[in-house]
């Protein structure tokens, strides 16, 4: 799945000068005093702090909807400058945002480029939803964290996601392929799941891949465009590498086994793969 990524500073500012702001500024209100509602957690939800707010959100629901589509919107909180930046699913979108309490949340001065989608049926009701925000909650089901921006009545104007799948991030040692045990130390892999890159060796060719987290779907990781070297090896360990190839291309899900160790899963839910952490000398 493709994923829009946030262009260079230089791209977004020239875009943002040719563009026009998805709200009006009025001049005539800079002195008006805005009151903010905090929104009480309910008891059944965990309370979160601010700070899981940093980051990258896809966009689950908006106006009730499920958001669905190849290319998601989405929005990423930097907690440094107090920006907004990402998609609505057409155009780049960026702003600010003011946090207050323990929930007060305000998105202003948000502007887009102004190019025109086909197909963006999410881009306006996203837009509305910024404009009336004031306040969030942040709660957590299994991997994943879901944001709810509400307006002042605390109603929900749209539900965000955000995987938790950084555990996945380092360098491995596959373990066990298909149930079978592989003692291979050079058979290892390193996941990168902020640039969504695998970069690893089979035990005798370098392999090199890209990763995919589907947003709707727990646990999710697919690994894609695997590319390797062709330097021949002993038949057992060619043998060895046909198997880690295979396991790779049919893995669909991730969750943490023992300690230290990740267990790779194809679309039934049947392991295929153990992965061990491997601890990297930083000296």
């Amino acid at each position: 799945m493709n994923r829009i990524r946030l262009i260079s500073t230089a791209v977004i500012i020239a875009a943002i000068t040719a563009s026009c702001g998805v709200t009006k500024n009025n001049t005539g209100n800079k002195n008006k005093t805005t009151t903010t509602t905090v929104v009480t957690q309910k008891q059944n939800s965990s309370k979160i702090s601010s700070d899981a707010l940093a980051g990258e959100w896809t966009v689950y629901t908006v106006g009730g909807n499920k958001v669905t589509g190849e290319t998601r919107p989405y929005i990423n909180f930097n907690m440094d400058d107090h920006r907004i930046y990402g998609s609505n699913g057409c155009n780049i979108i960026n702003g600010n945002f003011e946090l207050s309490g323990n929930s007060g949340l305000k998105i202003g001065n948000v502007i887009s480029t102004m190019m025109a989608c086909p197909d963006a049926p999410y881009e306006r009701a996203i837009n509305l939803a910024l404009e009336a925000v004031q306040s969030f909650d942040i709660t957590k089901k299994g991997h994943e964290y879901y944001l709810d921006l509400r307006d002042s009545r605390g109603s929900s104007l749209m539900t965000l996601r955000k995987h938790n799948m950084d555990f996945l991030n380092g360098t491995w040692e596959v373990t066990e392929i298909n149930g079978k045990a592989h003692d291979n130390p050079d058979m290892q892999m390193v996941i990168d799941i902020q640039e969504q890159k695998l970069h690893g060796n089979t035990g005798c060719n370098i392999v090199n891949g890209s990763l995919m987290i589907d947003p709707d779907k727990s646990n999710s990781i697919q690994f894609q465009n695997l590319a390797t070297t062709r330097m021949a090896c002993p038949e057992e360990i060619m043998k060895g590498e046909t198997a880690m190839l295979v396991a790779l291309e049919s893995v669909e899900y991730a969750k943490k086994g023992k300690t230290g160790t990740v267990i790779m899963l194809d679309k039934n839910d049947a392991p295929v793969m153990v992965l061990k952490k491997v601890e990297v000398d930083r000296q």
